[in-house]
């Protein structure tokens, strides 16, 4: 788990486990740890981006895309050292695309983030998911509603007024929304139609789908809920405070 202060590796039943790892770059080393946006790639392999600690000068300030075989404890620099500040990182197939902070901007890639090409977004986004069965059509959300992309980010239109939801897309028949306040909201047909089917209580942060009926849902003051159901209900599996 992922958070201003840290990378913590959370065990049932147990408290979080800080993980502070070492960045080798080719312009140094550093240790990193906070402000971190991660994306799990298999059970041991991230990708992430962000910032290294203030008082960590051997680091620039955007770290660009990295990645780590370790779970976190070492890693290497793939590409946009000192440039790049991604937001979200998402895949589908052979596509990897990154949301850049505070632009209307996202970077896609076919080579695993070694090299970009730039597409618009239509704002700056909340967040950003691929359809898992075809890399061509995007959902991002924005404080202005939802966005829906059919051509890899050419060409964007709105489908829902809801500003600042969270996504995930475990199934291609499967897309979430978590809205502020807490509804869940699924869509069948990738984001044209959506109904509600349960709420988490609190204000969203993050929303994750490691499975199509699994979820977990980071709130807003520090609360960490999981469904076993589709979201049809919710459980604390971490307090916040």
């Amino acid at each position: 788990m992922s958070t201003n202060t840290g990378l913590f590796r959370v065990r049932d039943g147990a408290a979080p486990e800080r993980v502070a790892g070492r960045l080798t770059t080719p312009d140094g080393a550093g240790t990193i740890s906070e402000q971190l946006v991660v994306a799990f790639e298999g059970p041991d392999t991230l990708l992430a981006s962000g910032h290294p600690a203030a008082e960590e000068t051997a680091l620039p300030p955007a770290l660009g895309l990295i990645r780590s075989g370790d779970a976190g404890r070492t890693w290497t620099s793939v590409s946009e050292l000192g440039r790049a500040d991604f937001h979200a990182i998402r895949r589908s197939g052979d596509r990897l695309v990154g949301a850049l902070y505070g632009e209307s901007l996202l970077l896609a890639s076919r080579d695993d983030g070694r090299t970009w090409e730039d597409r618009a977004a239509p704002r700056v986004l909340v967040d950003l998911v691929l359809d898992p069965a075809d890399p061509r059509r995007w959902v991002a959300t924005a404080p202005d509603g939802v966005w829906l992309s059919r051509d890899e980010g050419g060409t964007w239109r709105p489908v829902d007024p809801t500003p600042n939801s969270y996504l995930a897309w475990p199934a291609p028949d499967l897309l979430y929304r978590l809205d502020p306040g807490g509804p869940l909201m699924v869509s069948r047909d990738g984001g044209g139609r959506w109904e509600e089917r349960g709420s988490t209580g609190g204000e969203p942060r993050a929303l994750t789908a490691p499975g199509p009926d699994v979820l977990y849902a980071a709130l807003l003051d520090g609360t960490v809920k999981q469904s076993r159901d589709g979201g049809r209900t919710w459980q604390v599996v971490l307090r916040g405070g």
